[in-house]
């Protein structure tokens, strides 16, 4: 209990407080823009740097990524039969499938994991997020496409190749390999390898206010987007979302390929949080199931206070 107080009251309590902004006029939707920019190309790549800056390669696993992925995909496929079921279009089902499988890893989940374990947690976290967009963005990119496109192979290579060069223009993604770069670097040079101590202290202070204004953003950007029709069927996708995938995922890395404690504790919060904004995203470039997405993201986000409360119980998480 004392885990969910010092970590759920405080993480969630910022994304109120920017919901309560951007319901105000002090944060207007230009000033979310520049917040999200700010956040987004300049803290969170400084958090991230420093963060994988100290990691060793052989430190890592892939197992956690076929435990996470695995899972997911599967469930990805089951909810794509249930939206056929359910008499949706291949366009709507590839929303409905993701709006219950893509998590929100970096606005809300880096914030999370940092204020529950430090460090240490970021570094199975930010190797599920690293290829997160990769697999699950591209593949819906896919599905869209070959649904909208299906006699255009041209074309469809065409959009799936910018796809992929987007997501490995985002900030994020590049800060992690850069870190991971740096710290294979600074082990094999004589003597050792350290960043200047005013350059770390600048990457230190801005990686400090990443969190806080990560979870501030997300919560602005709710109040700006809003509930929409097809709530009905967000909500089963919601549950899914916080329910169905984090059992998955801990189920796979408790038994299929077990994994360490922390690692599985970070992988099953992740697969615990609510659907992430490129749902939304990817919903309003195809112009096919925005209502569904939006609502999906909203309610997730509202309902993921008590599912991830009752997982730190559950997985006995200890408050720092």
């Amino acid at each position: 209990m004392n885990a969910v107080l010092e970590i759920i009251v405080p993480v969630f309590g910022m994304v109120a407080a920017g919901w309560v902004l951007g319901q105000s006029s002090l944060l207007s939707v230009e000033g979310l823009r520049g917040l999200t920019n700010v956040t987004f190309y300049a803290l969170f790549p400084s958090l991230l740097f420093r963060s994988m800056g100290n990691v060793r390669l052989e430190v890592l696993s892939l197992d956690i990524l076929l435990v996470f992925f695995g899972a997911a995909l599967v469930l990805y496929g089951l909810m794509l039969l249930l939206g056929r079921a359910l008499g949706m279009r291949l366009t709507d089902g590839t929303v409905f499938a993701l709006s219950g499988t893509f998590s929100n890893g970096v606005g809300i989940g880096i914030p999370f994991v940092t204020y529950a374990f430090g460090e240490k947690g970021l570094v199975p976290l930010l190797m599920i997020i690293s290829v997160n967009s990769l697999i699950l963005l591209t593949f819906s990119s896919f599905l869209m496409e070959v649904a909208g496109q299906g006699k255009a192979p041209g074309r469809l290579l065409a959009k799936l190749g910018g796809a992929v060069v987007m997501m490995l223009k985002h900030p994020v993604i590049p800060s992690i390999f850069a870190g991971l770069l740096w710290a294979e670097l600074a082990a094999h040079v004589p003597g050792g390898l350290a960043l200047p101590v005013v350059l770390d202290r600048i990457l230190q202070a801005l990686g400090t206010a990443a969190p806080p204004c990560g979870l501030i953003m997300a919560g602005a950007s709710l109040a700006h987007v809003g509930l929409k029709e097809h709530w009905q069927t967000a909500a089963v996708a919601t549950a899914v979302k916080l329910a169905v995938l984090p059992a998955m995922v801990w189920l796979a890395g408790r038994y299929l390929f077990p994994l360490d404690p922390l690692w599985l504790t970070v992988a099953t919060l992740n697969a615990a949080l609510p659907a992430g904004a490129n749902v939304y995203l990817v919903a309003r470039l195809y112009n096919s199931g925005v209502g569904l997405a939006t609502n999906a993201v909203v309610i997730s986000t509202a309902a993921s206070i008590f599912t991830l409360s009752a997982i730190l119980v559950l997985l006995d998480v200890p408050a720092r």
